[in-house]
């Protein structure tokens, strides 16, 4: 499982009752929906001033150090 591999650790299995778990289906399928219309929102608005995923497509970095952070660092 990919949770057991991020921690680095072997879970324990738990014995659950298939009628108990599948009360949560709309639940979980509901908030999938909502996530993806979220989703689709701010992926929609990309590129908009102020928002929440702006494009950083076409902005080129310079060579290391050559940032702007270094101007005032004395030459020599």
């Amino acid at each position: 499982m990919r949770i057991e591999t991020t921690l680095g650790t072997k879970l324990t299995e738990y014995a659950l009752e298939k009628d108990e778990v599948m009360v949560f289906k709309p639940r979980v399928e509901e908030a999938q929906r909502q996530a993806k219309i979220e989703m689709k929102q701010l992926i929609d608005e990309r590129g908009k001033k102020g928002s929440v995923l702006r494009g950083t497509q076409g902005r080129k970095r310079g060579p290391p150090g050559s940032s702007r952070d270094n101007m005032d660092a004395e030459e020599g």
